[in-house]
């Protein structure tokens, strides 16, 4: 099964249009929920659509992650975007990430894009 992601705020919404040109889909947070949602909306929305989370917020996303995994609350996958990286690289990682990995393969996980460049 393919993967599909959800793009957080302030993440290049650019990661859209690279989704679509490579069969991937990726929607906005933003086209889901209110603009500020709380973080914990957020990774419950990417859980229950089954979707692995693209986000430049390590800040609030790292120590989410470690409290759904002590809660053993199941969530598809937390890739950080850093927010300063090069649209060019962006475009690679996404679509590297999207050609090597499944829905299955980031359960649970937090990484960084920096991994599929």
């Amino acid at each position: 099964m393919k993967a599909r992601f959800l793009l957080d705020e302030h993440v290049w919404a650019g990661l859209i249009q690279v989704g679509e040109t490579i069969g991937a889909n990726v929607v906005a947070v933003q086209s889901r929920l209110p603009e500020g949602s709380a973080d914990e909306d957020v990774l419950d929305l990417a859980a229950l659509e089954g979707r692995i989370l693209l986000t430049s917020n390590t800040r609030d996303f790292a120590p989410l992650a470690a409290e759904w995994y002590l809660a053993s609350k199941d969530h598809w996958g937390i890739v950080i975007v850093p927010g300063q990286t090069d649209r060019s690289l962006l475009t690679r990682g996404l679509q590297t990430l999207y050609s090597r990995e499944t829905a299955l393969s980031l359960k649970n996980s937090f990484r960084f894009l920096q991994e599929w460049l």
